[in-house]
C-alpha cells in the first residue's frame, strides 16, 4: 500500500505541474502577442520608424522576457530540471520588476505628483487583467518550490 501511495502522489504531482506549465505557456503566448501588437502600434504611430527608440523601448524587453518564459514553461512541461529553475527565477524577476516599476511610478513618475490618480489607475489595470501578471508568477513560485516538486525534478 505504501508503494502505491508515492506512485499515485507522483502521478498527481506530474499532472499538477503539466497544468501549471500549460497555463504558463498560454499566459506567455498571450503576453507575447499583446506586447508584439503594442510594439507594432508604437512603430506605426511613429510613422514607421523609431530612430531614438523612445516609443518602442518599453515593448521589446517584454517580448523578449515572455519569449524566454514561454521556452522555460515548455521545458517545465517536459520535466527538465532547468525548466523548473528558470521558471521560478523568471517569476521572481517578473514580480521584482512589477514592484520596482510601481515604486518608480510613485517616486519619480506621474504617481509622485498625483498619487490618488496613480492608485486609481493601478487598481483599474489590476481589475482589467493585470492581476494575472501577479497571479501566475506567484502560483508558479508556490507550486514549484515545494519539496516534493524539487525531489521530482531531481530524479
Amino acid at each position: 500500500m505504501n508503494a502505491v501511495e508515492p506512485a499515485s502522489e507522483s502521478v498527481s504531482l506530474r499532472a499538477e505541474i503539466r497544468l501549471l506549465a500549460t497555463l504558463l505557456v498560454v499566459f506567455a503566448a498571450i503576453k507575447i502577442a499583446g506586447s508584439s501588437l503594442g510594439y507594432l502600434s508604437a512603430i506605426v504611430s511613429a510613422g514607421g520608424t523609431d530612430t531614438d527608440g523612445s516609443r518602442t523601448l518599453f515593448w521589446l524587453p517584454q517580448v523578449l522576457f515572455y519569449t524566454v518564459l514561454l521556452a522555460s514553461a515548455i521545458r517545465l512541461r517536459r520535466f527538465e530540471p532547468r525548466g523548473r529553475t528558470s521558471v521560478v527565477s523568471l517569476c521572481w524577476l517578473s514580480l521584482a520588476a512589477s514592484l520596482v516599476y510601481t515604486m518608480l511610478d510613485f517616486t519619480v513618475g506621474p504617481g509622485h505628483e498625483r498619487p490618488a490618480l496613480a492608485i486609481a489607475i493601478k487598481l483599474r489595470l489590476l481589475a482589467g487583467g493585470d492581476a494575472w501578471d501577479l497571479v501566475f508568477p506567484l502560483l508558479a513560485i508556490v507550486w514549484l518550490r515545494r519539496p516534493q516538486v524539487a525531489r521530482l525534478f531531481a530524479t
